[in-house]
């Protein structure tokens, strides 16, 4: 391992281990529901009707999205090229937002009350 993947690693794990702790706590969290995204305000406790698993549920795809991103760095790392290498690296940060979104939408319907 050369010095250029090291700090890679190290960038790419303090990334993940933020993005696993942000699950953690909202995984915890009891008493008020959490946001998914930092523009939008998260939702009053009056709006859900299960806070408890709406922020279990959304910790959830933080903790799976910190472990895609770890996941994403040492799949590239032993792929035979530099394109697959990058394609794997970049995919476990990119490809997994689309579902976080979509998981997210899925919760509002499930467990907001408006």
């Amino acid at each position: 391992m050369n010095a250029e993947m090291i700090m890679g690693l190290v960038i790419i794990s303090i990334v993940a281990v933020i993005m696993v702790i942000i699950g953690i706590s909202q995984f915890n969290k009891k008493e008020k529901p959490v946001g998914f995204y930092n523009v939008i305000a998260p939702p009053k406790k009056e709006e859900i009707s299960d806070v408890i698993q709406w922020n279990k549920k959304h910790g959830f795809i933080w903790i799976v999205y910190g472990i895609c991103i770890e996941l994403g760095f040492w799949l590239g790392y032993i792929m035979p090229s530099e394109v697959l290498e990058m394609v794997f690296m970049m995919g476990g940060v990119i490809i997994p937002l689309p579902f976080m979104v979509l998981r997210h939408r899925a919760l509002e319907k499930e467990y907001k009350l408006n």
